[in-house]
């Protein structure tokens, strides 16, 4: 199914409550229903994550689907004490990151700026991979809860350890970073 076509059942399908789900909920800490999330699951979460719009219509982002144990136990290594329990146990940790070398000629599709001031390219590309970012940490949560999954923010972790362990690129900066699976009953 192609990104159109998902878009189009997602708005079919959603009506009021599906929109209230997703928008106007008021979440606390997730508890999840047991299982893993399908893989074809977490193709089509990247891919209605990738239609929201962002700035120039870059797209910087770095995403990871963590779901083995192995790999969630690497990243409880970059996690305060309070958020490792709730990352070992999502079904899923999705790490968010920016490639801020993703645009050599971004400068060439910004705005102009206004006569007579000069814009520092790198810092306009560094802004934009930052802000576009965190656009699509958002737009992750939104298209998790179209999907009937439940997306916790975990705010606090070594970001650079992260980037680094998972990443493996220095280049790429982790940003953001979600717990994923589907709801325990009575917490949807």
């Amino acid at each position: 199914m192609g990104s159109v076509a998902h878009l189009e059942v997602a708005s079919a399908a959603l009506g009021r409550a599906g929109l209230n789900r997703m928008l106007h909920a008021t979440r606390r800490r997730a508890a999840w229903a047991p299982g893993p999330i399908p893989r074809a699951r977490l193709d089509e979460l990247h891919t209605l994550m990738s239609l929201g719009p962002a700035m120039v219509d870059a797209s910087p982002t770095q995403l990871l689907f963590l779901t083995s144990d192995k790999a969630k136990a690497r990243l409880t290594t970059f996690l305060p004490e309070a958020a490792k329990t709730q990352a070992a146990l999502a079904p899923a940790c999705a790490l968010i990151g920016y490639d801020v070398d993703f645009a050599e000629q971004l400068a060439e599709f910004l705005p102009c700026a206004p006569t007579g001031t000069s814009v520092d390219p790198s810092a306009a590309a560094r802004q934009t991979a930052i802000r576009n970012g965190a656009l699509q940490g958002a737009y992750l949560i939104v298209a998790a809860r179209a999907l009937g999954l439940e997306a916790t923010v975990i705010p606090d972790f070594d970001t650079a350890g992260a980037s680094f362990e998972f990443f493996r690129r220095m280049r790429v900066r982790a940003t953001f970073l979600c717990a994923l699976g589907y709801p325990a009953e009575g917490f949807a």
